[in-house]
């Protein structure tokens, strides 16, 4: 009698957990329709703050997995609009594992330890072989001030669902922002970013914590040190190739990526 109390008792327990735990998990408020014109006016002052960023010059900490497991590593990012980029993945001791050098012409990589380099047109792909997910010049600066994406696309629906509004963009992009109004997450076919800290509550110019997916890659970026709108250094980018330097084509400089894992010795 004792021993079916305490199954009773326990069954009981069991069943208040239950309904508490269903209790506990809020419902979704059901999606309410919003006005593309007043989405397209949301994204415009969005993509206006995003571009009065003109220059950017810091270090991105990465932390992430990759297909090779995971993986860490420093970069300087130098920027200026509307179509400049410079990157040195940063190696042991300080040193410079490569640099990349990237305009609307197309981009130049120079790995200065085996004196070889690439000099392609299509930057996207360079890019992506050596980051992990394709992006061209628009699209780095846009990751690194907030947007996700160039905000160029226009809003063929909108809804919002309790805090949060969803914009659907004709190019197949899916954007949410925030309650406050900052880009929470952007949803491409390549490429999925969140920007998970309030940075624009902070009144910071630029997000502090970056994180980045595609089918392979996870990865967190972490700005740190970044300075905008200052005086860049005029030979900010331009890289040199060593003389009698290798020619290398993209197919060649997948050992050279961010998220391949260096065996230890």
């Amino acid at each position: 009698m004792i021993a079916r109390r305490r199954l009773s008792l326990v069954a009981a327990v069991s069943c208040l957990s239950l309904v508490s735990c269903k209790r506990n998990v809020p419902d979704l408020p059901p999606p309410i329709p919003v006005e593309t014109d007043a989405v397209r006016l949301s994204l415009e002052v969005l993509a206006a703050e995003g571009a009065s960023v003109r220059r950017y010059q810091g270090f991105v900490r990465l932390r992430g997995r990759g297909p090779d497991g995971g993986f860490s590593g420093r970069l300087v990012v130098v920027f200026e609009r509307p179509h400049h980029l410079r990157i040195d993945l940063l190696g042991a001791f300080g040193s410079t594992r490569w640099s990349v050098v990237a305009n609307d012409a197309g981009i130049t990589v120079v790995f200065p330890g085996p004196r070889q380099y690439v000099e392609e047109d299509d930057t996207a792909d360079v890019v992506g072989r050596l980051l992990g997910v394709r992006l061209s010049v628009r699209e780095m600066m846009a990751l690194l001030t907030g947007l996700g994406i160039p905000l160029d696309g226009e809003p063929v629906m909108g809804f919002r669902q309790g805090a949060v509004t969803v914009v659907s963009l004709n190019g197949g992009e899916r954007v949410e922002l925030s309650e406050d109004g900052q880009i929470a997450i952007v949803q491409t076919s390549r490429y999925r970013v969140a920007y998970p800290s309030p940075w624009k509550r902070r009144r910071r110019h630029v997000p502090d914590t970056i994180r980045l997916e595609t089918d392979t890659l996870t990865v967190t970026l972490t700005p740190e040190d970044v300075d905008v709108n200052i005086r860049l250094d005029p030979e900010a980018f331009v890289v040199e190739i060593p003389d009698g330097a290798e020619r290398l084509r993209p197919s060649d400089i997948a050992g050279e990526a961010v998220f391949v894992v260096t065996p230890k010795p």
